[in-house]
């Protein structure tokens, strides 16, 4: 969640802009947030953890924010919103068939985990003990993916008959996948459960030889990038 706002804004007097210094601020607090998660449970992290790593005052994290749930909400949502974009612009690009957008999109999100490990972690993992408006944030995101694999059951040839659950069931399947890889610190190497993510997802909606195929020829392109 690093970038140009992350950098420590001078000391003393400036000019610029109070809309600016805030802005800046709650970025830092943001980022602070998802270190802070990725260093140790939400549980375990405090406002003092989050100001310390955002090098901004205590006082000034309440002007931003009323708790600590509510910073950690706001950087969930605010790294979300980058991942959904990228994920969503993988799925739907109109010269590819469904298998080959589902693929895709596996492609680029466990990328876009594996390059933000802060994230991961802060998403996939401590959302369970953040309560329950976090929860709500994890569920509806395992909608939103879930709702575009079932996708399959009409795009696919006779498989209309396959239960509208079934998608939910291998997405959660995946993300127990995933957030094992991340509890055990392997966030960087998660582009590696690609081929058996892509075989749990496609299986219900072709061939079981042509769901092998497929993973078998994502694996063998990952390996060559």
């Amino acid at each position: 969640m690093s970038g140009p706002t992350s950098t420590p804004l001078p000391s003393g007097r400036h000019n610029l802009p109070r809309e600016f210094v805030i802005t800046s601020q709650r970025d830092r607090l943001l980022d602070a947030m998802a270190r802070s998660c990725a260093e140790k449970r939400y549980a375990e992290v405090s406002v003092a953890d989050v100001v310390s790593s955002a090098r901004v005052s205590r006082s000034t994290f309440y002007e931003i924010f009323p708790d600590k749930e509510s910073c950690f909400l706001a950087a969930y949502d605010a790294i979300l919103g980058r991942f959904v974009t990228e994920v969503i612009k993988a799925c739907t690009e109109p010269d590819l068939a469904w298998p080959e957008q589902l693929e895709r999109g596996i492609e680029v999100s466990l990328d876009f985990l594996a390059a933000e490990p802060a994230f991961a972690r802060m998403c996939i993992v401590d959302m369970f003990s953040a309560g329950p408006s976090a929860l709500e944030r994890y569920l509806s995101a395992v909608r939103l993916i879930a709702a575009f694999v079932d996708g399959g059951r009409t795009r696919m040839p006779d498989r209309e008959d396959v239960p509208q659950s079934i998608a939910t069931m291998a997405v959660n399947g995946a993300a127990v996948v995933i957030r094992a890889e991340i509890v055990a610190e392997r966030t960087e190497d998660l582009p590696g459960v690609g081929p058996d993510i892509v075989y749990s997802l496609l299986v219900p909606y072709m061939d079981r030889e042509e769901a092998i195929d497929r993973s078998e020829r994502y694996a063998r392109r990952i390996a060559a990038r």
